[in-house]
């Protein structure tokens, strides 16, 4: 979890310029976090949080391509607000 909290602060640190190599990063890290909660989800059977987890790393994920793909100006508000979710998984996870 921490990696890919870290990873997401060095795409967002980058800004305004889009760091393909931290994005890309992130994107990594991320993905194998939704893959491990995903695993877990299998493994112990779903509940309401673990599906609300996953949910929210998916929406991190879009959001965080969104900004290494932009279709316009790079979404630097909503990384901020994926950072904060993904900040909250974390708690959640302890």
């Amino acid at each position: 979890m921490s990696q890919s909290l870290s990873a997401l602060d060095a795409a967002v640190a980058s800004k305004p310029v889009v760091n393909g190599q931290a994005f890309s990063a992130a994107t990594h890290q991320l993905c194998q976090l939704r893959d491990n909660l995903a695993k877990q989800q299998r493994e112990q059977g779903p509940t309401d949080a673990s599906r609300k987890r996953l949910e929210r790393v998916n929406g991190v994920i879009s959001v965080v391509l969104a900004g290494h793909f932009p279709l316009g100006a790079v979404p630097w508000d909503e990384l901020d607000r994926a950072r904060v979710w993904l900040a909250d998984i974390a708690a959640e996870l302890g």
